[in-house]
């Protein structure tokens, strides 16, 4: 039976050691609690990129220069990728849904463009624009030759909703104006065109054909939807059927170009977390054995006057168990500071030049672009396993170390102190 007046009074009179006890138990609860927050804010972020365009896999090929640049061409980074190959990726199992599109430089006498042809349905890539259409409206498949055009672009080149532009030789009606920036970086333009309508004019494009092979059935720009749970061994595949030129992009590919840190932090943290939780552990076991040790004449007298040991263990469990859950609360409320602090915290993530390509002749066109993103720290069902589990197993440790100093000490051993 617990002896409350017992546990106060041991409690007040041993105030540098439950202090120690409990400082330790709120910095473990404090370090445990950052960590899996930072590692799940982390693993949220190198995501953003590919989130803002609906997919977690982008397909590319790279391929040889432009010999000129003249009229339609291709970038070195987006060779095409036939329809037989998009057809092979699709039918991989754990794919959602594949979008296509085709991007091209578009050089002429007195402009330049870059100008992605796109369906205007399709579930991930440049359609999702159709959310960010600022002035106008979104052309639909029955729209044969109808633009849009990036809102800042639109506005630099003096075009205006109901202007005619002309790409590939061909002329195009502005219809709507869109802000290109709410899909971050990847697979934006300054025009966009129908899909099939950018595949003709590339098709015919001499600038293209004398460099690649391109039919008016081929994409350069695949936009990937799968299970997250595959998106690795789905990309090792689609290596294999794009062959050795392929660039296929994933959330881990973005934690490759933010550093070993970030790297290490995200795929180590369960380790880092199960370290300092078996250290927190030991500690506490080893104050516990020498508590056991500093009350030996005291815990002889308990046993002298009738005090069995699990009265002994139950008392000392009580206390530990004191310093645990105070501990834990105050790591808890620590932790969630912290916490609220790094949600402040943003990150740019790069955005490879190869995803966003921009000939670099130009003003700008070697410029990094980043996608800034906002650490989110989200309570998570393991959080809320670790946080509910740690009190109790360091309770249960510290009683089983209690219970085998006790069971080891004799009644006897008190006349060592008189």
């Amino acid at each position: 039976m617990i002896n409350g007046k017992y546990l106060i009074s041991e409690l007040r009179g041993r105030k540098r050691r439950s202090a120690v006890n409990i400082g330790m138990v709120a910095l473990v609860t404090t370090v445990l609690l950052c960590i899996t927050l930072l590692a799940g804010a982390l693993e949220q972020a190198f995501q953003a990129p590919l989130n803002d365009i609906g997919a977690n896999i982008t397909v590319q090929k790279s391929g040889d220069v432009p010999e000129q640049m003249a009229g339609p061409v291709l970038p070195c980074s987006v060779a095409p990728i036939s329809n037989q190959q998009r057809l092979s990726i699709a039918d991989l199992p754990g794919i959602q849904s594949v979008s296509e599109a085709v991007l091209f430089w578009d050089f002429s006498d007195d402009m330049f463009q870059i100008v992605i042809g796109m369906r205007p349905d399709d579930k991930a890539g440049p359609s999702l624009l159709r959310t960010a259409v600022n002035k106008g409206r979104m052309f639909t498949k029955d729209d044969d030759a109808a633009a849009l055009a990036d809102g800042v672009w639109a506005e630099q080149n003096g075009m205006q909703i109901g202007n005619s532009i002309r790409i590939g030789g061909q002329a195009f009606t502005l219809i709507g104006l869109v802000d290109s920036s709410q899909i971050s970086h990847i697979g934006t333009a300054n025009v966009y065109i129908p899909l099939q309508k950018a595949q003709d004019i590339a098709a015919a494009a001499s600038g293209v054909q004398t460099i690649h092979t391109f039919t008016r059935q081929d994409s350069n720009l695949l936009f990937i939807q799968a299970d997250r749970d595959k998106t690795e061994k789905i990309a090792e595949q689609i290596r294999g059927i794009i062959g050795k030129k392929a660039a296929v992009s994933t959330p881990a590919s973005f934690t490759k170009l933010l550093g070993s840190l970030f790297d290490l932090t995200r795929r180590f943290s369960g380790i880092i977390s199960t370290l300092v939780f078996l250290f927190a552990l030991l500690l506490i076991v080893r104050n516990s054995s020498a508590a056991i040790t500093e009350r030996t004449k005291e815990i002889g007298t308990m046993k002298a006057v009738g005090w069995t040991g699990s009265d002994i263990r139950a008392q000392l469990l009580a206390e530990n168990s004191f310093y645990i859950l105070l501990g834990s609360g105050l790591g808890l409320l620590a932790g969630a500071v912290t916490a609220w602090g790094l949600s402040h915290i943003s990150i740019a993530i790069p955005i490879p030049w190869d995803m966003a390509p921009n000939p670099h002749f130009l003003p700008g066109g070697g410029e990094q672009l980043f996608k800034e993103v906002q650490l989110q720290m989200n309570i998570t069902p393991k959080l809320l396993f670790l946080c509910c589990a740690m009190p109790p197993v360091l309770a249960l440790a510290t009683a089983w170390k209690a219970g085998r100093s006790i069971s080891q000490l004799q009644t006897s051993e008190v006349l060592r102190y008189e």
